[in-house]
């Protein structure tokens, strides 16, 4: 299985699917699991798939870190660019050899001063410009902190994990079983709750379903309980 692009922690998401498990799956899902469930078990398991259906949503349509973290690369490089150019004197397309100190000087306050010309009221002009500076400085370490925050957060999450996470806390707290094993059992057949997680896969939207081998899935289900 492919390792998850980290994402950012927002999405968004038009279209939410939701489910209805009938009488006929509820008893195709507690012959699979070898238990009876009794209403309240079905009603959360109920409620946490459609939460997982929705999540899922959200997983797939988010954007990659990847993404704002180039945006915020190359807004931080403009304005470290920028405040170069502001701060630079010597920034011309002649050499030093061609100006002297003076003459570099002078041309640097010059065209700051035609600048601060259109920057408002000439009293006021020098600090705007003078501020113009200190805010691009304040973003050069703005985007400096944002990529640290970036880093650090956490993305949308794995929808399943957090399903398969739900559906062993039902099972535990009424007493079902909940252990995972990758050999069959002596019937031949899979552990208990990974024919639960089957038989509850094969009633979600097509689009939703794992499809996975019964060891493949008792894998998934014991990685998703230790994420």
């Amino acid at each position: 299985m492919p390792k998850p692009r980290p994402t950012i922690p927002i999405s968004h998401a038009d279209d939410i699917p939701t489910i209805a498990f009938s009488d006929e799956n509820w008893q195709a899902i507690e012959h699979g699991y070898g238990r009876k469930l009794n209403a309240d078990v079905r009603k959360r398991i109920t409620i946490i798939t459609a939460d997982y259906l929705k999540d899922r949503i959200f997983d797939r349509n988010a954007a990659p870190k990847a993404m704002a973290r180039k945006r915020i690369k190359r807004i931080r490089r403009a304005a470290g660019d920028l405040e170069k150019v502001m701060l630079d004197r010597a920034a011309f397309s002649v050499s030093s050899d061609e100006l002297s100190e003076e003459q570099q000087q002078s041309a640097h306050s010059y065209a700051n001063y035609l600048i601060r010309r259109y920057l408002g009221e000439a009293r006021l002009a020098r600090d705007k410009l003078h501020h113009f500076l200190g805010v691009l400085h304040t973003l050069v370490v703005a985007c400096d902190c944002a990529l640290n925050d970036l880093c650090a957060a956490q993305g949308v999450g794995d929808a399943w994990s957090w399903w398969i996470q739900g559906l062993t806390r039902i099972a535990q707290e009424h007493s079902l079983l909940t252990g995972v094993s990758t050999e069959p059992d002596k019937s031949g057949r899979p552990s208990p709750f990974v024919r639960l997680v089957q038989e509850l896969d094969r009633c979600l939207p097509a689009n939703a379903r794992q499809r996975r081998s019964p060891a493949a899935l008792a894998m998934a289900i014991s990685r998703a309980r230790n994420t």
